[in-house]
């Protein structure tokens, strides 16, 4: 699925990194790094933010929305949803940064309702 402007995923993963959080938007190829968690799920919703917003406003080409991140992002995607699949049979072969990451997959619209649907 094509992302647009009217409609459209924005799909996060944050990964536990040492001494650090790696937020990683796939769809867009945003990165932020923060200390915790919380910090790092922040920066990268408002990185997300402002870059949907300013390719509404400005009315930047659809593309711009399906920029896909690094190999190594959708590998660890990949590895995660296999874990996530398969959390109570297969705990241990995950590695412990897979089994402590978070996904978060938000739509586009949410980001700025009122200019990305003009």
């Amino acid at each position: 699925m094509k992302n647009t402007k009217k409609f459209g995923i924005a799909r996060i993963l944050i990964i536990p990194q040492k001494n650090k959080f790696e937020a990683v938007c796939l769809d867009f190829d945003l990165i932020e790094e923060a200390q915790t968690l919380r910090e790092a799920k922040k920066l990268i919703e408002a990185a997300v933010r402002g870059y949907v917003v300013n390719i509404c406003k400005n009315g930047l080409d659809d593309s711009l929305l399906n920029r896909p991140a690094a190999k190594k992002y959708w590998k660890m995607f990949e590895q995660y949803q296999k874990f996530a699949s398969n959390r109570s049979r297969s705990l241990s072969s995950a590695n412990k940064r897979i089994k402590n990451s978070v996904f978060l997959s938000m739509p586009i619209e949410m980001f700025a309702p009122s200019i990305c649907s003009l």
